[in-house]
């Protein structure tokens, strides 16, 4: 069986299950290989409108494999970071919806994991945890990027200071992640989600994903940025089709 399977969940939505429950999909060499290729064969493909990243057997990611972090120099320490760094990199520059379905934990790692996706759903006994203090490290995975933007940086500081470990109502509330569910509905809710996102057009969600990932910026700057991708919508298909769409008062529907 796959260390990573890839889905078909609904109608233009693929997903990639991590499948190593014995280690709670614990992210060893392997199953961080096979998961930056099945995400990189899932955003090449147009077929796919969305993606929802998920973990087999009740947990998301328990993060990195800490029996595999032996006879690290640092050499073999850099390396093993720019591994991880790819698959950070490429949900960073994805331009399709990526959702992230948390159920059981999502530690270290794992967390930076689901907060590089676009939203995150967690069932109502999930928790996302950030226990590097605890083994002498620092946060990685982009940690230090996405968790300030979501929560502030006051409190971003206290959760990592403190290694908390949070449960999902607690994160929900403070914007570490998006939707609260029952524990049962956690695959559900992000694949109805991901059907929302891929009927949104496809450029200008693009364009807007990558304005956010570039906050904070100046008031020009923001304009500017602006006025070059509208001067870009206004010529795409997708703009042709909601413009009709609003004048014919119905649903549009793009391509």
């Amino acid at each position: 069986m796959a260390i990573v399977e890839t889905e078909a969940l609904a109608d233009g939505i693929a997903g990639l299950a991590l499948n190593r429950p014995e280690k709670r999909n614990a992210l060893g060499l392997e199953i961080r290989t096979a998961l930056l290729d099945g995400l990189e064969g899932l955003l090449a493909d147009d077929a796919v409108r969305a993606i929802v990243i998920r973990g087999n057997g009740g947990h998301f990611c328990a993060g990195g494999d800490i029996t595999t972090m032996t006879d690290l120099d640092p050499v073999a320490a850099r390396a093993r970071m720019k591994s991880g760094h790819r698959l950070v990199r490429l949900l960073y520059e994805a331009e399709k919806p990526v959702v992230a379905a948390v159920e059981g934990y999502a530690v270290g790692a794992g967390a930076g994991l689901a907060m590089s996706a676009d939203a995150i759903v967690m069932g109502a006994g999930a928790t996302m945890g950030f226990p590097f203090f605890r083994l002498g490290l620092v946060p990685d995975w982009a940690i230090l990027y996405y968790l300030p933007r979501r929560v502030g940086v006051g409190r971003a500081k206290q959760i990592l200071l403190e290694a908390a470990m949070v449960k999902a109502p607690q994160a929900v509330e403070l914007g570490m992640a998006d939707h609260l569910v029952a524990d049962d509905g956690v695959v559900a809710h992000a694949v109805a989600l991901a059907e929302t996102y891929a009927r949104q057009p496809r450029h200008a969600f693009a364009i807007v994903k990558r304005q956010l990932h570039l906050y904070p910026t100046g008031f020009d700057e923001a304009l500017e940025m602006e006025a070059m991708a509208q001067s870009l919508g206004f010529s795409t298909a997708d703009f042709a089709e909601g413009r009709s769409a609003f004048l014919e008062k119905r649903k549009p529907a793009f391509g």
